[in-house]
């Protein structure tokens, strides 16, 4: 049987840089169009961010909340560390050893804060 139509080509994308996700295409072309009509770089709008702060919470109670989840990743990865050999193991250690220092950073801080408080 012959066919007087051939099949339509495949379609095949050309510099399409769309991608299947509406709200990333349109974060991006917001992005581009505030970068080149301002110059600044645009933080990224509270919609489209993983995890939202209440503007209600205090810098103390931040900064305490900060010290706990410095305390439970220093944690982990003090318990991932132990599993490992090698330079595994030190790149973990290394990652603890930092975690250690930022949650004594925001240890003092929070004493810093109950000083100028009393």
């Amino acid at each position: 049987m012959k066919k007087s139509v051939p099949d339509p080509p495949p379609e095949t994308p050309t510099n399409e840089t769309a991608t299947e996700d509406p709200l990333r295409d349109r974060s991006a072309l917001y992005r581009a169009i505030d970068f080149y009509l301002t110059g600044d770089q645009p933080s990224p709008p509270d919609e489209f961010r993983f995890y939202n702060v209440s503007k209600d919470v205090s810098f103390e109670d931040t900064q305490l909340y900060v010290a706990d989840l410095l305390r439970c990743a220093s944690v982990t990865a003090y318990q991932c560390g132990d599993q490992l050999k090698g330079a595994d193991r030190a790149l973990v250690f290394s990652v603890w050893h930092l975690l250690e220092i930022a949650k004594a950073m925001v240890d003092r801080s929070i004493k810093c804060l109950g000083m100028k408080q009393s």
